[in-house]
């Protein structure tokens, strides 16, 4: 049996494929795009993240201020980006339809359970694996700026619900 904790790290991590789901991606094009891609052989993607060219993470009902940069793929048949965004952003509550794969590279964070508004607080570097239509979700960064790279395996959507009336922290 998956303890509490296993089941949140999971959810908690479930928003920011969303956040990144509808975004319109462009090609990584441009010299500064060029000099962060690199391949050794067939299929191979090695990528300087220090070079990545950042767009705006434009999404409907979702605040103003996060990036991404496309990695790997698109997101009409499965992608790998890396997200960030800044302190205090916080995601909607929402779910989606897409199994992702999450690593919280940087900042701590906080999951909120969109049905019944537990919280718990992630002190930063974390992994989730989830399945599509999750438990609706949030999270939202803690002090300093979150940076997370995401994997969805298939083409994404999402859809936001309300969120909880109460939030409750469990630890």
């Amino acid at each position: 049996m998956k303890s509490p904790c296993h089941r949140n790290l999971r959810f908690s991590l479930a928003f920011a494929g969303m956040a990144l789901s509808q975004c319109a991606f462009a090609a990584q094009d441009g010299k500064e795009a060029d000099s962060a891609f690199l391949a050794f052989g067939p299929d191979q993607t090695i990528v300087d993240l220090n070079k990545v060219a950042w767009q705006p993470l434009e999404l409907d009902g979702f605040p103003k201020g996060g990036e991404f940069a496309l990695l790997r793929g698109d997101m009409k048949h499965g992608a790998e980006l890396i997200a960030r965004v800044p302190a205090g952003y916080q995601v909607p509550s929402h779910n989606h339809t897409s199994n992702e794969t999450i690593i919280w590279l940087k900042g701590a964070f906080t999951y909120i359970n969109g049905v019944d508004g537990k919280a718990v607080k992630m002190s930063g570097q974390a992994f989730a694996s989830l399945p599509g239509n999750a438990t609706p979700h949030s999270v939202r960064c803690g002090d300093e700026p979150c940076m997370f790279y995401l994997r969805f395996s298939r083409g994404f959507d999402y859809k936001i619900y309300p969120m909880p009336d109460k939030i409750t922290p469990m630890n």
